[in-house]
């Protein structure tokens, strides 16, 4: 009577196919140019770019993933990091290669990579006459998390649906059910730190993912540092085996060789340091191959670029590819060959409601490398409104007076020697 009852609420999960944007590069002009607007903005939408953390993460990942279900107990692990350090792409960069090898692997039946509300990441499905096989599961924690609601979200993963009232110890069965059904060997759980900044009960969340680990599933929590407070049930965090911390690229003056005033640089004798490869990657022009969908390089690289970059990014991977996603767009829009400085002006003032005079991509090189290290601080709405009535008052009496232009500018000046300028490690990136 069990058995029937739980495929009464079974829900078909899988229904709506995830479909994938992503152009088919092999029937696309070679060049980009030649390529339509959309097309150009649905290349750059799925692509990705390795980083070390990306890396780390996808061995961590992997060597939880293949032993799954060969021991009596799953396994835990954490990927925490900041907002918008790349936490869920690079999740998302090993279940993509998953799916893949999967689907390689065994070419029968359908394949599914159904979308899951709130989060980047999707499942993993696999449609077979013998029944539905779900590698990997995918769980959005919502901002304000219940006890009962975390469960029935986590069943739901699953296609199980266990109505507005459930049991909790009959709803483990079910759910313990399915997982062995569908031969699930490990669950996403997105944005965990709303458990904890929802002041849900620890305890109670972490009984559920014991829950899954004691049926022999691997258990993937991802966000920020604060999710480590489910560590607090004993019984999970004797199952955590792995913790992964995606942290901020580290860059100081110092990794670029000499420049000019221009930002132009000399001669390059130092080796290239982790983040200077990865805009070196994403830059790099390969054919409709290519990161950026652009025929002529943008120069992200260069130091002038690359340094007023890692500021607006704070050094997180995550929020560099979002802001130079933007800046692309920017450039697709209005027809130019390459993303220029005032396409990056553009998106970051928008994305970050700064000043003009702090904006990383309007001030001067010399005054980047005298600001190196400042920390950003968005303008509040209130401040956007002051900063432009005194605009206003400033265009008034721009007639009047010509003293104090620059006033504001010069105030920033640096009292660091040029040595210690060249030495000074980002103070987000570095030092956090």
């Amino acid at each position: 009577m069990m058995t029937t009852m739980m495929t009464s609420r079974r829900l078909d999960m899988g229904a709506i196919e995830r479909k994938s944007a992503m152009v088919e590069n092999s029937k696309m002009p070679a060049k980009f140019a030649d390529w339509s607007r959309e097309d150009r903005v649905s290349h750059l939408a799925f692509r990705f770019i390795k980083t070390p953390c990306t890396k780390a993460i996808d061995e961590a990942l992997t060597e939880l993933f293949w032993p799954a279900g060969l021991d009596t107990e799953g396994e835990g692990c954490f990927v925490i990091g900041q907002t918008g350090a790349g936490k869920t792409t690079a999740v998302r960069m090993f279940t993509d290669r998953v799916y893949e090898k999967l689907r390689t692997e065994d070419p029968s039946g359908r394949w599914d990579r159904p979308r899951v509300f709130g989060t980047d990441l999707s499942p993993i499905v696999h449609r077979t006459p013998n029944g539905l096989r779900r590698p990997i599961a995918v769980v959005w924690v919502d901002p304000r998390p219940r006890f009962n609601a975390f469960m029935a979200h986590t069943a739901l993963a699953l296609g199980i649906d266990l109505g507005s009232r459930f049991n909790f110890g009959q709803a483990c069965i079910e759910v313990a059910v399915a997982l062995q059904e569908q031969q699930v060997k490990m669950i996403l759980f997105d944005d965990v730190q709303h458990i904890v900044e929802a002041e849900m009960d620890t305890e109670g969340a972490g009984d559920v993912l014991k829950v899954l680990a004691k049926g022999g599933i691997q258990v993937v929590c991802i966000g920020l540092p604060r999710a480590l407070d489910l560590e607090q049930n004993e019984q999970f965090e004797r199952l955590v085996a792995d913790t992964q911390v995606v942290v901020p690229f580290r860059c100081s003056i110092g990794d670029f060789p000499q420049t000019d005033a221009n930002g132009r640089a000399g001669t390059e004798r130092q080796r290239l340091t982790p983040f200077r490869k990865f805009m070196a990657s994403v830059d790099h022009r390969d054919g409709n191959r290519s990161f950026l969908p652009f025929d002529k390089p943008s120069n992200l690289s260069t130091p002038d670029m690359a340094l007023r970059i890692h500021q607006a990014g704070e050094g997180h991977a995550g929020k560099i590819v979002k802001l130079i996603k933007r800046a692309a767009r920017g450039a697709i829009s209005d027809g130019s060959e390459w993303i220029t400085k005032k396409h990056f002006e553009d998106a970051y003032r928008k994305s970050s409601r700064c000043s003009d005079e702090a904006n990383w991509f309007r001030l001067s090189f010399d005054e980047v490398q005298n600001r190196f290290g400042s920390i950003k601080v968005k303008m509040s709405p209130e401040e956007i409104l002051a900063t432009a009535k005194e605009r206003d008052a400033a265009t008034l009496k721009a007639g009047k007076s010509t003293k104090g232009g620059k006033g504001s500018r010069k105030a920033c000046k640096s009292t660091l020697s040029d040595r210690e300028k060249r030495d000074v490690e980002d103070a987000i990136a570095g030092r956090q």
